[in-house]
Parts: C-alpha cells; sequence; structure tokens
C-alpha cells in the first residue's frame, strides 16, 4: 500500500546542540523527498541558530524551557491559528520526553517518535555488552522513524547553513596543499567533566602541533569554557587564538569552517564540524562510539581507550566513579597527534 504524502510536518527535537544538528540530514531528505511540503520544526531558543539560514524549512518555532503549561497551550494555540486550525498530518517527535509529548499533542493527525534504544543503553553501561546487531548514528536512527515511507537515503551528511551559503550549500574545501599553512581549531570544553581530555595534554599538544607544522591554533568554546580555554593557552605559552566565550553557534560555525581539522572532547562543536565537512579528531572518554553520537560522514578519527569501566554513562558525569579516570588519563598527546597525522596523511591522498 502506497503511503499518502504528507503536506505538512513537524519536527520536534528541543535539545541539546548536537542533538539538533544530527536533524539536519532527516529535514534535507524530507524536503527533497516532499519538495511541495511545509516543514516546521520546534526546538529550544538557545538552538535556533541552527536552523537560521537552512531553506529546507518553512517555519522554525522557538520553544523555552521555562515555560508553564499555560504558556504551552498558548504556544499551541498560536502555531494552530497560524495554520486555520489546520492539524499536521505527520508530527516527528525526535526527542521523546514529556515536553515533547507535551508540544505535540492535539497538533497532529499522525505521530511518529524517535526508537530510543534504552536497553542497549543501559546493557552498554552496567554490563559493557553491546546486544544491538548493527550500531547506527543518531541521525540514521532519526531517520529510522519515517522508514515507512519508503524516502531514500541521499547519502550526504548533516547541515549548518552559514550566512554566505546563500541558497548553495558548499563548505569550505579542506584540501590542504602543502605550502599552505594548516589551521587547527581546538575545542578542549564539555559539559560533563568526564568528557574532557585534560588541560595540560591540550597544552602540551598546541606545542608539539606548532613545532611539528608550524600550524597556527584557534581554540574555541562557549561562556562556560572560558577556565578551561585559559589554562590551556597559560600552560602552553603558544601563540594560541582565543576566539572562546562564544554565545553564538553561527559565529563558532564561522570559525571552525575556516579551519582544516577540529580536535574536540565528544560535544555538540564536534557535529558542527561534521555539518561543515571538517575533518574531526574527536577525543572519548567515559563515553563510546556505540551510542551513535560519532562524527557523521565526514573525515574522521575517534581517540579513545578500550577500558572494562567504560562506558560508566551515556552522557557524561561529573566525577569519574572509579576515581582513576583512566579513561581520559591514560590517551596520550602522541596519540591525538597520530590521528591528527592520519587525518592529514588520507586528505594528501585525495
Amino acid at each position: 500500500m502506497k503511503r499518502m504524502v504528507p503536506t505538512n510536518i513537524l519536527i520536534i527535537r528541543l535539545s541539546s546542540m548536537g542533538d539538533v544538528i544530527l536533524t539536519t540530514h532527516l529535514v534535507r531528505n524530507l524536503s527533497y523527498s516532499y519538495p511541495n511540503s511545509r516543514i516546521d520544526f520546534i526546538t529550544a531558543k538557545l538552538f535556533t541558530e541552527i536552523y537560521k539560514f537552512n531553506p529546507h524549512l518553512t517555519n522554525l518555532y522557538e520553544y523555552d524551557k521555562n515555560w508553564d503549561n499555560t504558556e504551552i497551550r498558548k504556544f499551541k494555540k498560536n502555531i494552530l491559528e497560524s495554520r486555520d486550525n489546520e492539524k499536521y498530518d505527520l508530527i516527528i517527535d525526535l526527542q521523546r520526553r514529556l515536553r515533547s509529548c507535551q508540544l505535540r499533542r492535539g497538533l497532529g493527525k499522525k505521530i511518529v517518535k524517535v526508537r530510543k534504544n534504552r536497553l542497549n543503553k543501559i546493557s552498554l553501561v552496567y554490563f559493557k555488552k553491546n546486544i544491538s546487531k548493527i550500531v547506527k548514528q543518531i541521525p540514521e536512527i532519526y531517520f529510522d522513524t519515517i522508514s515507512e515511507y519508503n524516502i531514500k537515503d541521499d547519502g550526504k551528511g548533516l547541515e549548518l547553513w552559514l550566512p554566505k551559503d546563500k541558497g548553495n550549500y558548499l563548505p569550505f574545501s579542506k584540501n590542504i596543499v602543502n605550502n599552505d599553512k594548516i589551521s587547527i581549531a581546538i575545542a578542549p570544553g564539555a559539559y560533563h567533566t568526564t568528557k574532557r581530555w585534560l588541560p595540560e595534554k591540550f597544552a602540551e599538544l598546541t606545542k608539539v602541533l606548532k613545532k611539528q607544522y608550524n600550524t597556527e591554533i584557534v581554540i574555541i568554546g562557549g561562556i562556560s569554557d572560558v577556565d578551561i580555554t585559559r589554562k590551556i593557552i597559560d600552560l602552553s605559552g603558544e601563540d594560541i587564538i582565543d576566539k572562546s566565550s562564544s554565545d553564538s553557534i553561527i559565529s563558532t560555525s564561522e570559525i571552525i569552517d575556516k579551519c582544516n581539522i577540529l580536535i574536540t572532547n565528544d560535544t555538540g562543536l564536534m557535529h558542527i564540524a561534521a555539518a561543515r565537512q571538517v575533518p574531526v579528531v574527536a577525543i572519548f572518554g567515559s563515553t563510546v562510539k556505540e551510542f551513535g553520537f560519532t562524527p557523521f560522514r565526514v573525515n574522521h578519527v575517534v581517540v579513545d581507550k578500550d577500558i572494562p569501566c567504560r562506558p560508566c554513562t551515556h552522557i557524561g558525569r561529573n566525577t569519574c566513579p572509579k576515581g582513576h579516570f583512566n579513561c581520559m588519563n591514560l590517551i596520550s598527546v602522541d596519540d591525538v597527534l597520530n590521528a591528527v597525522n592520519s587525518i592529514l596523511k588520507n586528505n594528501s591522498n585525495e
């Protein structure tokens, strides 16, 4: 039986930054498959920049996590009134939490929800066993929500449109010519401590990169990362371009877009780089690749250590439950440098 084409689609993903960026693969494929359909998106106000310049959406709605039930009802009423009280043909809930349930209720005729794979997460964290037969990345899991519509995956990656793109998504070419100066961005922050490689090792890495490649180093991060970035700059004693303390996703994306490589912890900035096709060296500590959050369809290397207590969490912790923090302590500067060398070698062979 052939499925009726949905002409009005609403997608919900409220947080976090990385998760919202990971939805862009689905949005593009829906837009290409249903060019005459309206696609709207609800996300938290903090993350609306991710879709600010994306041409695949019709409307982008800002949600405030501090709203009470009355304000949520008003928000939904305004959406319906803007549509002459016509409900959406299809709602895709990629959050699948209480708030997304509140938001979608009464707005759509048909609802599909992301599969959370909670049992596999529990198995990985508590028993260190991956019970999934196939390890899928999060964009692929999001894409599976519309499997019944038989939409073909275009095989491309993520998107984060910048003002300069102006209708054509052509991320800056990252081919490195031998005579060109290499520019490397470093993102040392992360919300949870167990997802952060040590500042002392980042500082040592900058020294080695400067000596080996005479590279330009740009350090990036949000306002909460200032203490970490300043510590790295002070410890390194090197000439580092400080672009941390940013409160803009777009401005940080523009910085990453001008770099040849991003070295980062397992954070949302990793997915920004993937969306702009900037090669990534991703340092994983308490989390593991099997959760599906590795850089999507971009040249990348994950640096991690296979130790018995990993993963201890699927989102990160404030402290190491074992006290030794070996998941990060055992990752050496040489491990990360080898990953950088691997990317540069792959790039030169392209």
